[in-house]
């Protein structure tokens, strides 16, 4: 139970500097980053149950489900094609990376083309062990995906916009 109550405070404490110090991504990279290293040092790791797992999940999916309106309903028309259209380039994506990383021996084409296939970290590290593939693994990579993303987006947007105020065609 301490172990709960440490990475619970360990993660709380490094979203609430992450957002004070304004991090792309803010609380939620900042308590990754922090709960991540937490449990790097734990001797035998952490698992949540599968039922706390669980209500975190539903609590996300509230947190986003809050955020949906009208408007979403007429831009998802219009953008569907897109979205479908980049869905099919991230997946022949992961499948070349998933067949070179297995060319390579570096994993096993499932497991590689869980962890490279666009998706939620948690879903698809389910997914994967739900398949008997390295699901430690898949979460492992996405983790580093999402990092990164959570980094680099914030900044990509930041630096578009400045370029599209300065008279840059964009």
């Amino acid at each position: 139970m301490e172990r709960y109550l440490l990475v619970i405070v360990v993660g709380t404490i490094g979203g609430l500097l992450a957002q004070r110090f304004n991090l792309p991504g803010g609380a939620v990279v900042g308590s990754m980053i922090f709960t991540g290293i937490t449990v790097l040092f734990l001797p035998k790791g952490i698992a949540l149950p599968s039922s706390v797992r669980t209500g975190i999940q539903i609590i996300l999916g509230i947190t986003l489900g809050i955020s949906v309106d009208r408007s979403l309903l007429t831009l998802g028309v219009k953008i569907m094609p897109m979205a479908i259209l980049s869905t099919i380039i991230l997946l022949t994506v992961a499948v070349c990376m998933a067949l070179l990383a297995n060319k390579l021996g570096l994993v096993d084409f499932g497991t590689a083309l869980f962890g490279f296939s666009p998706g939620g970290m948690t879903g698809m590290a389910i997914l994967a062990q739900s398949e008997n593939h390295n699901g430690s693994f898949v979460a492992f990579f996405h983790l580093v995906r999402i990092f990164t993303l959570f980094i680099v987006i914030p900044l990509l947007v930041k630096v578009v916009l400045y370029l599209q105020q300065k008279g840059f065609p964009l």
